[in-house]
């Protein structure tokens, strides 16, 4: 069975908590949606009705009002005016009636509205009669008809306005108890969206510092391996500068000494015999193991110049700069022959091996012309700078050549010593080799 990673598990959580706050952002605009519009439609419903009712109080005023004044002009130009009046009050009403009808049928049945209004309208048109027909006087009528008539709408009217808003205040409360338990969902959805995220946050904040500790474990692990490196790098330069050294010896005093002891006793020989044959090859001999001699002074050089222990950085880079000029052709300039006696072993060799190394690259690849070198040792440092008029190089960011190890191995060289070596070169401007290293830092490692 396949296991389930954390990142699987985290991004489970994740999204669990983006569908639950997802999902309430819905449901709160749905909700509020549906909430507006009905508590929208409800207060249309009231304002629709309201308007009714006042427009229908409106024409049982005006009914008042145009029998008073028609009680004042009763002639027939005041009934024509009056029947005008009362046609344009029934049109009125009806359309008002027509409006609480739709909105509220029961209520206005059980009000009796519609039949009071009838009869109201009755009562109003008998004033349109000739006088001959009996109407009674104007304050009898207006005190035992009109008044009653018209109180009796009027509370007709205040009891259906006060349902209306009874009915207002109903939809509000739905309203609010749907917004409240419509808050109370978002709540629950949003508690269980924080649920899971202190679960994401605390699965991420266990996760992270696991991986910070693995992350911590392998940097202290690389960091161990780094300087092992470092350690055992020194040591193989240690043990090679050594070996070098002794081996430059052996060819010097054992080998060359032999050599030398072989040369002199051929020409002994050769002193001995008459001219022959064998004198001439014993000649032949002799410069054999001269030339051997030398080849085994020159690598023995090569190996380690006796010239650095003896007399000092500066003669040593001197020979090495004339051996390089004889076997390569490229004229030098040098600056500091005169330096480095007092510098410590591991300054000097340092100083050596970056300067052979710059040289043997030089040589090989430069096709340099001219070259100066410039040895420096003031305010508590070693300088040593090489620049040459050759094709040079591409340098990538790090500072170093796309191929080769050589100029990654002079840095290291120098880092261990506290120094910095810069290389600056570009396609055909030549190329240019400076090193630093503080001489007390480097006396110090020395002495531990």
């Amino acid at each position: 069975m396949k296991r389930i990673t954390s990142t699987q598990v985290l991004g489970g959580g994740f999204a669990v908590i983006l569908a639950l706050l997802v999902f309430s952002a819905f449901e709160a605009s749905r909700l509020q949606g549906a909430g507006d519009e009905q508590q929208g439609l409800a207060y249309r419903h009231f304002i629709s009705q309201d308007d009714a009712i006042t427009a229908i109080r409106r024409t049982v005023w005006l009914g008042g009002i145009y029998s008073r004044d028609f009680f004042l002009n009763r002639n027939p130009a005041g009934r024509a005016i009056f029947a005008a009046q009362v046609a344009e009050l029934e049109r009125s009403g009806m359309q008002s009636l027509v409006v609480l009808r739709d909105s509220a049928p029961a209520k206005l049945s059980e009000l009796k509205i519609e039949v009071s209004f009838d009869e109201f309208l009755m009562e109003l048109r008998q004033l349109e009669s000739p006088p001959a027909e009996g109407i009674p006087p104007a304050a009898v009528f207006i005190e035992d008809v009109l008044i009653p008539r018209r109180l009796e709408l009027l509370a007709m009217f205040e009891d259906f306005r006060a349902s209306v808003r009874q009915e207002l205040v109903a939809a509000q409360s739905r309203y609010d108890a749907e917004r409240a338990s419509a808050a109370r969902t978002l709540l629950y959805l949003l508690g269980a969206a924080i649920f899971f995220g202190v679960l994401v946050a605390l699965a991420s904040v266990r996760y992270a510092t696991r991986l910070e500790r693995e992350r911590q474990r392998h940097f202290e692990a690389i960091s161990l391996a780094n300087q092992e490196l470092e350690n055992l790098s020194s040591r193989l330069l240690e043990t090679q500068e050594l070996e070098r050294r002794t081996l430059s010896q052996e060819l010097h005093d054992e080998v060359g000494q032999t050599l030398t002891a072989l040369r002199m006793e051929l020409s002994h020989v050769i002193s001995m015999v008459p001219e022959s044959a064998s004198r001439e090859r014993l000649r032949r001999a002799r410069e054999l193991a001269e030339k051997t001699v030398q080849i085994v002074r020159d690598i023995s050089l090569m190996l380690r110049p006796s010239l650095l222990d003896d007399l000092g950085l500066g003669p040593a880079l001197q020979w090495q700069l004339e051996s390089f000029s004889a076997r390569s052709g490229i004229r030098f300039e040098f600056d500091g022959a005169d330096i480095g006696e007092q510098l410590s072993d591991p300054v000097k060799t340092c100083v050596f091996r970056i300067a052979q190394e710059t040289l043997n690259n030089c040589e090989k690849y430069a096709q340099a012309t001219a070259i100066r070198v410039i040895l420096r040792h003031d305010d508590g440092r070693v300088s040593l700078e090489i620049q040459d008029d050759g094709r040079g190089f591409t340098l990538d960011r790090r500072g170093l050549p796309s191929r080769g190890t050589g100029i990654l191995g002079m840095k290291e060289r120098a880092a261990k010593l506290g120094g910095a070596l810069t290389v600056d070169a570009r396609p055909g401007a030549g190329t240019r080799v400076a090193l630093m290293l503080p001489v007390e830092d480097a006396v110090f490692a020395e002495r531990g």
